[in-house]
């Protein structure tokens, strides 16, 4: 009679405990992730902060952590990643009652790109493991990376063409007395000339403009339609650092640069565009839009859009891997219509190119080993 009283008894608590796990295991129970910043350059390390949160009187015997995020950001401890098309992450904890645990995962900024936490569950159980717990969370961590810009003087070189097209006067020695007016501070500009009361009033550097201005806007055309399905991604990755290079060139020369691409941004599945506009903020929104175009994404065609320039003042830098017949015959007739227009095509270093003979283009070759896909 003891030991059945025993049985009973023990096989109640072992009910109990289930019950009462299977109601409370996730009171006051939190997953959080955060990067280390909201914004990041390719090829930059930040940190991935995970914490978990047992606010609450009932200690869990283990508590699984997973999440899934994308392959680009390298992970540099990877034990406990499984790796596919994603990153999925699956940690081991254990938490008493009213405990914290933090870890800190360090990774590598891959590529350019907007980044989410795709999926976040937290999975425990009783402490005699006989039922199975999950709960998926939801993540508002995100994380922007921006193209890696060429070097200055490499895009020196790559747009002379394009520079004596877009009339830029510019004074050696500038003549204080021939004020233009205020803007923002670019990192190219003479730190003699910044305006520190209008630094302190705006809450942001700014300096004088002496005896100079820009007669000429610059549109950069970024086309990222595929040429051929045996392209590598390298190329259209090449052309995106390229055209956040020319703009960030160009916005240091105080020119009004505008975006218009074929690629879509991630986020509104709509093509890629920035208004002409000068000064540092602007050149910023130039890169984050650069980063959020989504290569997955259906691209639209550029050569109905060269078909259709009109306006003769603005100049025109198409950069463009792809080069069929349909963007090779836009692009010479809008140059026979007088519009100021130079290509950059970037090719990898084998490629042989067909093009129409006496075509004027800027080839610009792509080193796949620049790149960590």
């Amino acid at each position: 009679m003891a030991i059945l009283s025993m049985v009973i008894f023990i096989c109640l608590l072992v009910y109990l405990q289930r019950l009462i796990y299977k109601k409370y295991w996730d009171r006051g129970l939190s997953l959080r992730l955060a990067f280390s910043a909201k914004e990041a350059w390719e090829g930059e390390t930040l940190t991935l902060t995970e914490e978990l949160t047992n606010a609450k009187p009932l200690p869990l015997p283990w508590v699984t952590a997973k999440f899934q995020l994308s392959r680009s950001l390298k992970f540099l401890a990877g034990e406990s990643f499984k790796v596919s098309d994603d990153y999925y992450q699956h940690d081991l904890f254990r938490v008493n009652m009213y405990q914290r645990v933090t870890r800190k995962l360090p990774f590598v900024c891959g590529r350019r790109g907007y980044y989410r936490i795709k999926s976040m569950d937290v999975g425990s159980s009783d402490i005699l493991a006989s039922t199975k717990l999950v709960k998926r969370l939801q993540s508002t961590a995100e994380l922007t990376v921006l193209p890696k810009l060429i070097p200055a003087p490499e895009i020196e070189i790559l747009t002379q063409q394009i520079q004596g097209d877009v009339e830029v006067r510019r004074f050696t020695n500038p003549d204080p007395f021939q004020f233009r007016g205020i803007r923002e501070y670019f990192p190219r500009d003479d730190f003699r000339h910044i305006n520190f009361k209008a630094s302190a009033r705006t809450g942001s550097l700014m300096v004088n403009q002496y005896g100079e201005t820009a007669t000429q806007e610059l549109i950069i055309l970024l086309n990222l339609e595929t040429y051929a399905d045996w392209e590598r991604e390298e190329v259209y990755e090449e052309a995106i650092r390229i055209a956040a290079s020319v703009a960030g060139y160009f916005s240091g020369l105080g020119v009004a640069v505008g975006l218009r691409c074929t690629g879509k941004d991630i986020a509104t599945d709509s093509p890629a565009m920035i208004l002409p506009g000068s000064g540092a903020r602007h050149f910023h929104g130039v890169l984050e839009q650069l980063a959020r175009i989504d290569l997955s994404l259906e691209p639209e065609k550029m050569a109905p859009y060269l078909e259709n320039l009109r306006q003769p003042e603005p100049v025109y830098l198409l950069i463009s891997p792809h080069h069929g017949k349909d963007i090779t015959q836009a692009y010479e007739k809008a140059r026979e219509q007088g519009l100021s227009i130079r290509w950059i095509l970037p090719a990898l270093k084998e490629t042989k190119l067909r093009l129409p003979e006496g075509i004027e283009i800027t080839r610009w070759d792509v080193d796949p080993s620049d790149y960590v896909l």
